[in-house]
């Protein structure tokens, strides 16, 4: 009886004949091709087969990393947008500082060129804001007696005659302005040399009283303080006259005048700090107010 494997499970040729038989095939098929170039042709053809099955692996691959590339520059261009945007913010408030910083400095450029050299000791403050009074014609400003600052005094803004001093507290003061109903100023016609009186109407604008008929006062003139009345230096810019009017059989023309001094735009004002005359200018009393209480509390 023989004895061996079934023929289901009988072995051909060996893995290790088969492998010694391929390596040689490819050899030659290597050594052929190099010299005679003749499977350009099967090459050709099995590349033409096999590139879409190898695009289609490397597919995958491919999308998988130009997604997360997008994400990335996706996570850093909002990253750069941001970065800008805060140092436009920066940028923006640099420029408005800067800006407010100049407009500051032409302020004060402006409020020194008015003051006269002439003029005794100054003391420049703030303009902190505007008195809730419709009434009269107020402003506050930052310095008070300590700073020597006395009822009366004068006041200059960076165009010319503000007001003068109606208030006053340890670190506050009230300007009453040159348009209140109770200022009264002596000025001088630029062009002419004539004096009259400027009087506050209560409102924006002025009144230039005792201008005679005759007398040759024109819109467009300027008035400037005459230094008569021991207070304003003399030759400062208060008003320019805006219109004038005569009817027959008046003692007086009547003139209008607007002030130099915008109390919206200002923000710096310089007080003269010279021996104060209320009655030159003011018709008030000192007497204690709501200001003043305010202010001790």
């Amino acid at each position: 009886m023989a004895y061996g494997a079934p023929p289901l499970f009988r072995q051909g040729v060996s893995a290790r004949a088969r492998f010694l038989f391929f390596l040689m095939l490819s050899l030659a098929a290597i050594l052929v091709d190099g010299r005679l170039r003749s499977l350009d042709g099967l090459r050709s053809t099995v590349v033409s087969f096999t590139s879409p099955i190898v695009e289609a692996i490397h597919l995958p691959g491919r999308i998988l990393g130009e997604g997360q590339g997008y994400f990335m520059s996706k996570r850093r261009l909002n990253e750069e947008v941001q970065r800008l945007s805060e140092e436009n913010q920066l940028l923006q408030l640099s420029a408005a500082r800067y800006e407010e910083v100049q407009q500051e400095n032409e302020s004060l450029r402006r409020l020194i060129n008015t003051v006269p050299r002439a003029a005794d000791k100054v003391a420049t403050a703030e303009v902190i804001g505007r008195i809730a009074d419709p009434f009269s014609r107020r402003i506050q400003i930052n310095i008070g007696s300590r700073e020597g600052v006395e009822i009366g005094m004068p006041v200059i803004g960076p165009f010319g005659v503000l007001g003068q001093i109606s208030r006053v507290v340890n670190r506050l003061s009230e300007v009453t302005l040159l348009t209140d109903h109770t200022i009264r100023l002596s000025v001088i016609n630029r062009r002419t040399g004539a004096f009259f009186i400027l009087s506050g109407t209560g409102d924006d604008s002025l009144s230039v009283l005792f201008a005679l008929p005759s007398a040759d006062i024109r819109p467009g003139d300027e008035l400037i303080t005459s230094g008569l009345d021991n207070l304003f230096p003399k030759a400062i810019l208060a008003a320019r006259v805006t219109a004038t009017s005569y009817q027959p059989g008046e003692p007086y023309q009547r003139v209008e005048a607007a002030a130099v001094a915008d109390v919206e735009d200002i923000q710096f004002a310089t007080v003269v700090l010279a021996n104060p005359n209320p009655a030159a200018g003011l018709e008030e009393a000192a007497a204690p107010s709501r200001f003043e209480r305010r202010s001790r509390r």
